[in-house]
């Protein structure tokens, strides 16, 4: 009938950044789909909405400059389920100049992250972590007041005795608490404990792997916190270069 409006119920949205830029990423050339045939509406500024649907979906993000991503979207009481979602380099990604990158050779499928510990960009807990009170809330001290969901962190404490990895999941604004997965096995307290960004990527089938990181000092080595399934170790790091890792080297 003429005239009639199709309402449109909003299911799910997802909030695609660039995790290299950490900039939201609106690109036509990205392919998303939920459960093999639906499609989102694309909006501005990174958002992609599904309307209409019934949840849980599966989801595939796949693109020729980022690595692909697949994850479901579960129920969320009876809002829009909301997902922010880093996109992270594949290996058409434009990667700018004097860009500081690691790569090696490792078994098809392993994944492989890393942390700079670099000062210039190391960040503070604002308050003590403790397990046993609130395991799934940590306090972030972040003086350019970003918004870090999504993001992967690698803490260590003053001794280096304990470190994790750790991604957030949500930010509480009002007291700018983080949502954190996995909770931390340790307790981490606010003075000497500290925070770096941490990057991965999976193993291509050919045994080689790339990967850029952020270092913000230049002109001196920086230490760099490697960790696959099976080793964890540090290397020194050539700021502005690709620097190629050996897993032999002791």
């Amino acid at each position: 009938m003429s005239g009639e409006h199709v309402r449109h119920r909003v299911s799910l949205v997802l909030e695609l950044w660039d995790d290299f830029s950490d900039r939201p990423l609106s690109d036509p050339s990205i392919e998303i789909v939920a459960d093999g045939t639906i499609r989102p509406i694309r909006k501005a500024d990174g958002f992609y909405v599904f309307v209409n649907c019934r949840l849980p979906l599966h989801v595939e993000i796949r693109s020729e400059q980022y690595e692909t991503e697949e994850f479901d979207a579960g129920i969320q009481g009876e809002e829009a389920v909301i997902i922010k979602k880093r996109l992270r380099p594949g290996k058409n990604y434009p990667i700018p100049d004097g860009t500081t990158c690691i790569e090696g050779t490792l078994h098809p499928g392993i994944r492989i992250g890393a942390a700079v510990k670099d000062a210039a960009s190391a960040l503070r807990l604002f308050a003590d972590y403790d397990p046993d009170a609130d395991a799934a809330h940590l306090e972030l001290f972040d003086p350019a007041g970003k918004n870090p969901e999504g993001k992967y962190f690698y803490i260590e404490d003053s001794s280096g005795d304990h470190s994790e990895i750790f991604r957030t999941v949500g930010y509480e604004r009002t007291d700018k608490r983080l949502r954190i997965e996995p909770e931390l096995q340790h307790a981490y307290k606010k003075a000497g404990t500290k925070v770096y960004e941490y990057r991965y990527t999976e193993v291509r089938r050919d045994g080689t792997f790339f990967l850029p990181l952020k270092v913000r000092s230049q002109g001196k080595k920086v230490i760099c916190q490697i960790r696959t399934a099976e080793k964890d170790f540090c290397r020194k790091i050539e700021p502005g270069i690709v620097n190629r890792i050996d897993f032999d080297e002791k």
